[in-house]
């Protein structure tokens, strides 16, 4: 089976669902796949003591702290403002504990999870799709229902760190 979406974003965590929305707001038609039987699944286990979603500073001190010039630009573009933002515009208030860490009132990351998904509905997505790479042809997934080529205009590779084989 040929698929041929506008975007493949492979990795459904909070990086591939971030660039899905992004890619859907641009017009764009998107695919993506995940690997476990759910997405966001880490994003959920971070969620069980309280989802630390940003630190309620200036941004130049988030900047500082990162202690990374290259991230300079994405934080000034989304910064903790916009972070904050971004949950209450999923329905998701938020509130800054005494470390001056930003929390969902909710402190768990499922009703957050659900609305970002709900938000997502023109997502084509895939779970249990195992990447195998990529070539001229597009790019291959050992899937439930047998091997899949996807050829997409764009991929977006959100695999996370080392958590991947």
């Amino acid at each position: 089976m040929l698929l041929t979406p506008d975007v493949l974003i492979v990795g459904g965590g909070p990086a591939g669902l971030a660039a899905a929305e992004v890619a859907i707001a641009a017009g764009a038609s998107v695919l993506l796949a995940e690997q476990k039987p759910s997405v966001g699944r880490k994003f959920l286990m971070a969620g069980k003591s309280g989802l630390n979603l940003t630190k309620d500073e200036d941004v130049e001190q988030i900047i500082r702290a990162c202690g990374a010039d290259w991230l300079a630009p994405i934080l000034r573009t989304f910064d903790a403002t916009a972070m904050q933002d971004w949950a209450r515009g999923l329905g998701q208030e938020v509130f800054t504990g005494s470390s001056g860490r930003v929390f969902p009132v909710a402190m768990k990351g499922s009703p957050l999870l659900r609305a970002w998904l709900a938000r997502l509905a023109d997502v084509d997505i895939h779970v249990r799709w195992r990447w195998l790479g990529g070539g001229d042809a597009g790019h291959r997934f050992d899937t439930p229902e047998g091997p899949v080529t996807v050829a997409p205009r764009a991929t977006v590779l959100a695999m996370g760190g080392a958590s991947w084989a």
